[in-house]
């Protein structure tokens, strides 16, 4: 087993053994990376897409707006990255419905897609940390042995590498291949899936001008779950452009263009005021993504390996998915500092995480449970609870609540929220 200083793990070149691995340049990725760059400790990180400046910002079928709040916030204070997203996000303040705000959001916050926040987060390592952090875009790893902490991946443009670190990370989403070599060699370690009857059908919203406010989300319905936001546009001279999620509990699907406006007409007629006669036969046409699985893992460790994100438990969205991907990086981080450096260190680290950690995802995943898309009850609840000031939803977003605590609170209420 490896037994580095802290000095030697914290400037090892990049191309020798050791020091920590992350796969996947999401924003957990990313935030792990620069936050242990402020630290001194040097990573690699391996990620499949090119650099978000070359990617496209969203992809028009499953780009829905991404709000960053509370646990996302305290994630990018900590990385000293709050700047970078004033420069390239939208502002959020709240949630609208009907013209009127239902919910406020009073710290700083902001709204964009996917694209835009990776944006954000490659430029802070490239002015900050570009010596520290090593990023292999446009290379997939095939083969991750978690018990030895070897890598093996396929650079762009190269043949086949495989590397040793002391450390893996597994930021890698939902289909993990960090967490499926986890499955496969680490006793113990097992995966409980579901199947939540949760979709998702993205339409444009390309006939607006002024009538909504782009800081704020825009709630149009309730049954479907009809919620707008809007993003930067493509430069700064553009006008934000807008995007509706849909969301259903069965998947949906039409016959024709017209069959997507009368269900438009009937459901949430408010769309039809907003979006093009080519956005809805676009909608007509888009496919409807499954947006409910959840996983369980028993631990978030094993080996020389961890995770996190979506790679540590996907979860229905409730617009906390971000945040706590972000926030996750940021507990591994705290971790790692309070452990050291070294595979035995690193791997003291990897256990202080999941025991901080897994009760905060189990929790926030136990929230999106009861806010399943067209859901009577779930709506009832939610109403209901929002008058009453106990809506675990609005507390989950502030920063200084644990999402376990809120788990705890909703749980005092018996039946209403088990």
């Amino acid at each position: 087993m490896s037994n580095h200083t802290s000095d030697e793990l914290s400037t090892r070149p990049h191309d020798e053994p050791g020091g920590i691995a992350i796969v996947g340049g999401g924003p957990a990725g990313l935030v792990a990376a620069i936050a242990l760059a402020r630290r001194g400790i040097a990573t690699t990180v391996f990620e499949r897409d090119a650099h978000p400046e070359l990617a496209p910002r969203f992809n028009p079928d499953r780009s829905y707006t991404i709000d960053i709040t509370g646990h996302g916030l305290r994630a990018l204070r900590h990385i000293d990255a709050t700047g970078y997203f004033d420069d390239r996000l939208l502002p959020f303040r709240g949630i609208q419905y009907a013209g009127q705000v239902v919910e406020d959001w009073p710290g700083p916050g902001w709204t964009g897609a996917r694209g835009d926040i990776l944006r954000a987060l490659a430029a802070v390592v490239t002015d900050r940390h570009k010596d520290a952090v090593h990023v292999e875009y446009g290379c997939r790893v095939t083969e991750v042995d978690v018990l030895s902490g070897a890598v093996s991946y396929t650079p762009a443009g190269g043949g086949p590498v495989t590397r040793q670190f002391d450390l893996v990370v597994g930021a890698d989403g939902a289909g993990s291949v960090v967490r499926e070599a986890m499955e496969r060699h680490v006793p113990g370690f097992t995966v409980a899936r579901r199947s939540l009857p949760n979709h998702l059908t993205m339409i444009a919203l390309d006939r607006l001008v002024d009538q909504l406010d782009e800081t704020y989300l825009q709630a149009l319905a309730t049954r479907p779950f009809c919620v707008a936001g809007a993003i930067p546009g493509d430069d700064e001279s553009d006008r934000p452009r807008w995007f509706c999620g849909i969301g259903t509990r069965r998947p949906l699907s039409f016959s024709s263009a017209a069959a997507a406006r009368a269900y438009l007409q009937q459901h949430c007629p408010r769309v039809l005021d907003l979006a093009s006669d080519a956005a809805v036969t676009a909608f007509a046409e888009r496919t409807c993504y499954h947006i409910g699985q959840k996983l369980t893992c028993s631990r978030l460790d094993g080996g020389r390996a961890l995770l996190l994100g979506d790679a540590a438990g996907p979860f229905p969205p409730i617009g906390q998915g971000v945040n706590a991907a972000m926030e996750a990086a940021v507990e591994l981080d705290r971790c790692i500092g309070a452990a050291g450096l070294g595979a035995a260190a690193l791997a003291g680290a990897a256990q202080r995480y999941t025991a901080a950690w897994k009760p905060e995802l189990d929790a926030i995943s136990w929230i999106s449970e009861k806010m399943l898309f067209e859901n009577r009850l779930h709506t009832l609840r939610a109403n209901v609870t929002m008058r009453w000031g106990i809506n675990p939803i609005g507390r989950a977003k502030s920063e200084d609540v644990p999402w376990s605590r809120v788990q705890a609170d909703a749980r005092r209420w018996g039946p209403l929220w088990w």
